[in-house]
């Protein structure tokens, strides 16, 4: 499924540096922190580490694949993508039809996929005449919101043509500038996440159906442990809140 907006697409080279990757968990707990998304584009380097880091912070993601669902590339990612597909309110998305072969346009056509899946794009690291560096231009071209860092030639050439410099990845200073980066899109439109109570757990939704509004207690429940265990799972899956201590409601 797509995670809902806003979205922060987050994209860079493949041979990424370890200053440029060592950034990148920072970076993504900024977006967990302002409740936005991921997007990317599963390759090697900054994509895959944007990726994992979402995973690990439990942050909404979508994976951009350019590639028809019988193929997964890169291949050495399968797991990955699997993990991503199983997370909630994440997914994978195949840019191409079925018994597509990778092909610098099948590249191409995915990253104009991130693009337009993104309210925001961050160039992490890019050569100047790269897919990332291009991915960048063309979303500055389409009045799309994008920032980089400045230690990469193609991060110098994009914010030479407008796009917000976040600096030295290696420098603490670049943390405020992506706050700021982040902050806009606060006001983004939001969209609803849908809340979908997996089959185990519905009895779980209709008795607090039925709860009063400051919520029913676990003690109230006929198996105590059982209901815990349910509480802790749907909260994970937003679909309860404890509105205080031991005490539950349907999310809103």
């Amino acid at each position: 499924m797509l995670p809902p907006r806003p979205r922060v697409a987050l994209v860079g080279s493949r041979a990424a540096t370890r200053a440029h990757l060592a950034a990148i968990p920072t970076l993504v707990e900024l977006v967990a922190a302002r409740g936005l998304c991921v997007v990317s584009g599963g390759a090697r380097g900054v994509d895959a580490a944007a990726h994992r880091a979402a995973l690990q912070l439990g942050v909404p993601q979508l994976v951009v694949l350019p590639t028809g669902a019988d193929r997964i590339y890169p291949p050495e990612h399968e797991e990955l993508f699997e993990r991503i597909a199983r997370a909630p309110y994440s997914g994978v998305l195949f840019g191409a039809a079925r018994n597509s072969t990778p092909s610098r346009g099948l590249f191409a056509s995915r990253n104009r996929i991130v693009i337009e899946a993104a309210d925001a794009i961050v160039v992490v690291q890019a050569a100047r005449r790269s897919g990332s560096a291009g991915t960048g231009s063309l979303a500055l071209r389409r009045g799309a919101r994008v920032a980089a860092f400045t230690s990469s030639a193609g991060g110098e050439a994009l914010v030479g043509a407008g796009a917000l410099s976040l600096g030295d990845p290696g420098v603490a200073g670049w943390v405020p500038r992506a706050e700021v980066f982040l902050d806009a899109l606060i006001g983004v439109e939001r969209e609803t996440i849908p809340l979908r109570w997996p089959t185990h757990l519905r009895w779980l939704a209709d008795a607090l159906a039925q709860a009063p509004p400051e919520g029913s207690s676990v003690d109230a429940f006929a198996d105590a442990l059982e209901t815990l265990c349910a509480l802790t799972e749907a909260s994970t899956l937003g679909l309860v809140v404890e509105v205080t201590p031991g005490r539950y409601r349907l999310a809103q």
